[in-house]
């Protein structure tokens, strides 16, 4: 993707960046002229495609272990390894190999468990910064005081003591970190309230960026994610020395130009190179868990047409060993492809015939037409292609456009309708 727009960071998962390191089992079919770790699109050396930045989060992967997989052990020049620092599973009690964090814990016992929580806060910090170019801190999601988040272990814990134990956090990566690692401080918020409380407490952390989680970023809409950052840039914390800044779970055409609009806004404004990222696992889920297909958008002017589509993929014992063609071949993997690569398993008695194999593929074909939509969106927002911009969207990069130059910024933002 051009550096010119912000650039989507694909969220790989354990499950593939493990796969991909596995030699391919004997006589199982497999498309032609490639191997089964030319699905590490990170790789620069592999024959498909290459991305040059994902992202990976060690709240995947099991306490206290060594992280050893196809992200891990790729050449650092490949591509550029955002790390998340796993608080979403942290916050939901699903952290793999640390049991003490388990639900209906109280607030009281809750901190307690954190503030003893060395060990663990180690693993991460070291893992971060062995491996990663940018990482996010470790933040105490404020979702977890939510009614959704009911018997996860912080749910009984109030959003000062959230925020406390975040700042705790803070001061532990400061004391520990190498400088191996960029740092993105997690702004986190509810409301516009929280947000605001969130980034004073959080704000004096010296970092080369930010990530923006919750409703302090995409789930706030466009007028929460440009209220943090004018916030930002109102206390000096917006400058020339700021690199990165990423919007977190968020992997919409809509956002892709969004993004790429605020990116451009703030290189004139700044005078800098500054990127912005944004991620989602949603190709990995929809290729491994829901083994669909991702198709192109067809991007005309009402905004569900900008939506990538999903179909479901063909599985059955009619197409095992079927030399029948991939129907949807404008990925590189998807020209290789025929359904028999897919539906490898025989068995009478097994209705599935698609291996993890099957899967890993799916997802590549998936990740890259995720990467050309987003690329495609941006190209027809800001140089011309084909395609029509929904009205609304015009108007969204028309506000971006501006509203860094516009004094009362608050009262634009307050009767800003987010679409």
């Amino acid at each position: 993707m051009s550096s010119q727009y912000a650039v989507y960071l694909p969220a790989v998962n354990s499950n593939y960046a493990k796969e991909l390191l596995k030699p391919l089992p004997p006589n199982r079919q497999f498309p032609k002229k490639i191997k089964l770790e030319d699905l590490i699109f990170w790789n620069k050396k592999n024959k498909l495609f290459h991305h040059n930045a994902i992202l990976h989060s060690i709240g995947l992967h099991k306490f206290p272990n060594p992280v050893v997989n196809a992200v891990t052990e790729m050449g650092k020049t490949d591509c550029i390894l955002v790390g998340d620092s796993g608080g979403y599973q942290i916050g939901k009690g699903a952290l793999k190999g640390y049991s003490q964090l388990h639900s209906n814990l109280t607030a009281k016992e809750a901190v307690e468990v954190w503030r003893n929580a060395y060990d663990l806060k180690k693993w991460i910090v070291d893992y971060l910064e062995m491996h990663c170019d940018y990482a996010m801190t470790l933040d105490m999601p404020l979702w977890a005081t939510g009614n959704k988040s009911a018997g996860t272990p912080f749910h009984n814990c109030t959003i000062e003591q959230l925020t406390e134990m975040t700042i705790e956090n803070l001061k532990f990566i400061d004391g520990h970190r190498e400088g191996r690692t960029k740092w993105l401080n997690v702004v986190q918020g509810l409301d516009a309230d929280s947000t605001l409380n969130w980034w004073n407490a959080v704000k004096w952390f010296d970092c080369s960026g930010y990530a923006l989680a919750g409703n302090a970023g995409a789930n706030g809409g466009l007028q929460q994610v440009l209220r943090t950052l004018l916030i930002m840039r109102d206390d000096g914390k917006l400058n020339s020395n700021t690199e990165w800044i990423h919007v977190l779970g968020v992997s919409t055409t809509k956002w892709a130009v969004f993004l790429t609009a605020i990116q451009r806004t703030l290189r004139k404004l700044l005078k800098s190179n500054i990127r912005i990222s944004y991620d989602s696992s949603s190709a990995f889920r929809i290729g491994g868990v829901w083994e669909g297909i991702c198709l192109m958008p067809t991007f005309e002017s009402k905004p569900d047409t900008w939506t990538i589509p999903v179909v479901s993929s063909s599985q059955s014992l009619k197409l095992f060993n079927s030399t029948a063609p991939f129907p949807y071949n404008f990925s590189p993997i998807g020209k290789l492809l025929t359904w028999g690569d897919l539906n490898v398993k025989g068995d009478i008695w097994d209705w599935r015939t698609f291996d993890t194999i099957s899967n890993c593929i799916l997802v590549n074909h998936n990740v890259y037409t995720y990467l050309q939509a987003f690329e495609t969106a941006n190209r027809i927002a800001f140089d011309g292609s084909s395609g029509q911009l929904p009205n609304a969207w015009k108007l969204g990069i028309e506000l971006i456009d501006e509203i860094f130059e516009v004094d009362d910024w608050e009262s634009v933002l307050a009767n800003l309708k987010n679409d």
